[in-house]
C-alpha cells in the first residue's frame, strides 16, 4: 500500500527529442559495464546459478576447506575496464553457516582457491569478522563490520582516485589507496565462499547477455554436488536467453505435510504514510489459517507487527529476512507454507532485465529509511529458490506495485488462462512525460534521476518480450509456489475499512472473505470472486501467479 502522489499535465513534443539527447549524453558518460559469474572461472566446490547472477555453495568437502584452509572464489567473465568508477554490489543472500564469505577484486593469476585479499593484487572484504584483507592473509582493515543475510556489499574501484571503496548497506566501511603497480593490472569482480549454505547473489550491474570479451583459458569445470544444503531446483544457463520455452518438471503438493506461516503487518506508526489496517489484516489472516490446520506455536507461525515490544518480532528488514529463510527452512515434499505480507510497497529501477516494466518491485520493511527496501529478486531468491520440487508457498501480498512482487513468471486470468503480462502504455507516457519534465528544469541530481528513468521506461518497451523470457528461465521453480498479489505492478492497493473486519486491506480481505464463503474453490474461482468482490470499489486488481504452468482449474487447498 501506498499513497499517491500528485500528477503533472503537461504535453510537448520538443519535449521527448530534447529528453532524448540529454539521456543519451548522461549514460554515455555514466553507464557501466555488466558482467556475470563465470560458469569456467571458478572453484569447483562452487555452484554457479540463476543464469550467472548467483553463487551458492552446498558444503561440497568441507572437510577438506577446513583442513588445507581454503578460501574457494568465483571470478567475473570480464575484467574491469581500465577507466574512470566502476562500482559492482551483490546481495548476501544467506550468510550460511559461518559467514565465510569474501567480496572484492583479484586478477587473472590470483588461485581459485585463495579468497580475495589474502595474494598479491587482490584485495576483499570478508564478511565473518568484517575486516578487509589487502594481499595479506592478516587483515589491513579492521572495521569490524560483519555481514547479515540480506545485507547488499558494494566495491567501488575509482581508477582517478586510485582508491577501493567497499560499503555494506549503501554505507562506506572503508577505503583502500592503491598504487601506480595496481593501476596496470585487469582486475576481475570475485566472491568466495566457505560457508555451507551460502548465497551470494549479484545484483548490479548485470550483464543483458552475449558472449564474453574474455574467454577464461583456466579454472575448474563445474559438477553437481548433492552436498548438504538444496541444490538449485532446475538447471541454470550463463549463455542468452533461449528463445525457447524451458521445459518444467514441477510437482504439486498435497498440502497435507508440515505446516508453517509467516505473517506480517506494518502500520509504520509515526512515520509518514501510516497505515490503519495492516495490523489487523495479521489478526484476521491467523484466525483464517488456523481454521485450516496451521498452530500458532513459536515452532509453526511467526508474526511481525509493528506493535510488539520485543525486538525479536519487530518487521525490520533483517527480521523479515531471517523470517523468509525460517519459513523455507528444512521444507519437505507435501509441506504447506503460508506467507502474508501488508504494508507499504515500492519500485525501484530494474538491473537484471527482468522486469517487463523496467522497475523490481519491493516491500518496505518499518526500518526502511535506515536499512532499505526487500527487492522481488531477492524474494524470489530467499523464498522460492530454496524450496524443494513439491513443497507449497501460497503467499499473498498485500501491498502497491505487487503483481510480480515474487517475480513469479506464470501469470492467470480469472478463467485459469495463462496471459502476457505488458508494460501499461498509459503508464510509460506519464513515466517519460516526468521524466522530460526533470530533464527541463532542476539541478544535476534532478536531471540524472529524469534520465534514468527514462531510459528505464525506454528499455523496457523495447525489452517487454525478452523480461519475460528471463524470467521465465530464471525465477520458474519445481517448488509448488502460488501468489495472489493485491493489484498490478503499475497500481496501488487500498487501506480501507470494511463493516465487521474495522480497518483493513482491501486484498486481505478479499482474499478472506473468499476462502470463507466461496465453498470449495478452484485457483480460477478463487481469482475471480477476490476480484467480484472488489469490483466497483477499487481500481486495483487482484492478480496470480505461479512458478511453473499449472492448471488453475483444480481445487485451492493449502
Amino acid at each position: 500500500m501506498l499513497m499517491l502522489g500528485s500528477k503533472r499535465k503537461f504535453v510537448g513534443v520538443y519535449l521527448y527529442f530534447d529528453m532524448m539527447v540529454d539521456v543519451c549524453l548522461l549514460f554515455g558518460v555514466l553507464g557501466s559495464q555488466g558482467f556475470l559469474w563465470s560458469l569456467q572461472d571458478k572453484h569447483q566446490f562452487l555452484e554457479v546459478r540463476g543464469n550467472g547472477t548467483e553463487i551458492y555453495y552446498s558444503g561440497r568437502d568441507h572437510q577438506v576447506v577446513e583442513n588445507d584452509e581454503l578460501g574457494p572464489i568465483v571470478r567475473a567473465d570480464r575484467p574491469i575496464p581500465r577507466q574512470g568508477q566502476f562500482y559492482f554490489e551483490v546481495s548476501i543472500v544467506n550468510t550460511g553457516e559461518n559467514k565465510e564469505i569474501a567480496v572484492g577484486i583479484c586478477t587473472r593469476t590470483s588461485p581459485l582457491d585463495q579468497f580475495p585479499g589474502w595474494v598479491q593484487s587482490s584485495f576483499g572484504y570478508h564478511g565473518d569478522d568484517g575486516n578487509i584483507f589487502c594481499e595479506s592473509q592478516d587483515a589491513s582493515y579492521l572495521p569490524e563490520k560483519p555481514f547479515k543475510s540480506g545485507y547488499p556489499i558494494g566495491v567501488l574501484l575509482d581508477f582517478s582516485a586510485r582508491t577501493l571503496t567497499f560499503s555494506r548497506k549503501k554505507k562506506d566501511v572503508q577505503t583502500v589507496e592503491l598504487q601506480d603497480h595496481h593501476m596496470n593490472q585487469d582486475f576481475y569482480p570475485c566472491v568466495g565462499i566457505s560457508s555451507p549454505g551460502a548465497v551470494v547473489c549479484l545484483t548490479v550491474p548485470i550483464s543483458s547477455g552475449g558472449p564474453s570479451p574474455v574467454s577464461p583459458q583456466q579454472g575448474y569445470q563445474p559438477s553437481p554436488y548433492p552436498g548438504n544444503y538444496p541444490p538449485p531446483q532446475q538447471p541454470y544457463q550463463q549463455s542468452p536467453v533461449s528463445e525457447a520455452a524451458p521445459s518444467h518438471g514441477g510437482l504439486l503438493s498435497n498440502c497435507r505435510g508440515n505446516k508453517k506461516a509467516l505473517l506480517i503487518g506494518i502500520n509504520y506508526f509515526g512515520q509518514g504514510g501510516e497505515l490503519r489496517g495492516c495490523i489487523n489484516d495479521v489478526n484476521n489472516i491467523k484466525s483464517l489459517v488456523q481454521s485450516r490446520g496451521f498452530s500458532d506455536d513459536p515452532s509453526h507461525m511467526v508474526i511481525l507487527t509493528d506493535d510488539q515490544r520485543d525486538p525479536r518480532f519487530q518487521p525490520t528488514r533483517e527480521n523479515i529476512i531471517e523470517g523468509m529463510l525460517w519459513l523455507v527452512s528444512e521444507a519437505q515434499p507435501n509441506d504447506s507454507l503460508f506467507f502474508h505480507y501488508s504494508g507499504h510497497g515500492s519500485q525501484k529501477m530494474d538491473q537484471d532485465s527482468d522486469e517487463v516494466d523496467g522497475s523490481d518491485e519491493t516491500i518496505v520493511p518499518l526500518d526502511y529509511k535506515s536499512a532499505g527496501d526487500i527487492v522481488d529478486d531477492e524474494m524470489n531468491a530467499l523464498l522460492v529458490q530454496q524450496l524443494p520440487r513439491g513443497a507449497r508457498l501460497t503467499a499473498i501480498f498485500d501491498s502497491c506495485h505487487s503483481a510480480t512482487a515474487l517475480d513469479l513468471p506464470f501469470i492467470y486470468d480469472c478463467n485459469g488462462q495463462p496471459k502476457q503480462q505488458k508494460y501499461s502504455r498509459k503508464t510509460a507516457g506519464m513515466d517519460l512525460l516526468q521524466s522530460g519534465l526533470s530533464l527541463k528544469g532542476g539541478n544535476m541530481f534532478d536531471k540524472l534521476s529524469g534520465a534514468k528513468k527514462a531510459y528505464s521506461t525506454l528499455s523496457a518497451l523495447a525489452n517487454e518480450g525478452k523480461a519475460q523470457d528471463i524470467t521465465a528461465q530464471t525465477r520458474s521453480t519445481q517448488a509448488d509456489a502460488i501468489m495472489f498479489s493485491g493489484c498490478k505492478d503499475y497500481q496501488t492497493s487500498a487501506d480501507t475499512n470494511v463493516s465487521g473486519y474495522g480497518a483493513t486491506g482491501a486484498a486481505s480481505y478479499a482474499f478472506i472473505n473468499a476462502v470463507r464463503t466461496g465453498g470449495n474453490l478452484t485457483f480460477a474461482e478463487l481469482l475471480a470472486k477476490m476480484r467480484d468482490t472488489l469490483y466497483g470499489k477499487y481500481e486495483q486488481k487482484i492478480q496470480m501467479s505461479t512458478g511453473f504452468p499449472t492448471d488453475m482449474n483444480i481445487p485451492f487447498v493449502f
